[in-house]
């Protein structure tokens, strides 16, 4: 599995068509505006990014909102990260 994290919105452009159906998604700093609309993959966010940007019950579904000691988690679970900017 590969951790994809993306933290501008101009990210998601470079990295859509390499996410595979068992790759996560990781949404954080201002690519959490991503999750304003609907997307291909199943997606987290950033707890405290989405807060500070005020949108929060704003995302599309499903995007499930985690914590940093979640995506520490799935930092630890992923064989590779790769980060888009």
């Amino acid at each position: 599995m590969i951790l994809h994290t993306i933290n501008k919105v101009a990210g998601l452009a470079l990295c859509q068509h390499l996410i595979a159906a068992d790759d996560k998604v990781v949404l954080l700093e201002d690519g959490v505006y991503l999750g304003l609309q609907p997307l291909a993959f199943s997606i987290c966010a950033i707890r405290l990014d989405v807060e500070a940007r005020g949108l929060v019950g704003r995302l599309k579904e499903p995007v499930e909102l985690i914590d940093y000691s979640d995506f520490v988690s799935l930092c630890t679970e992923a064989d590779k990260i790769c980060s888009w900017f």
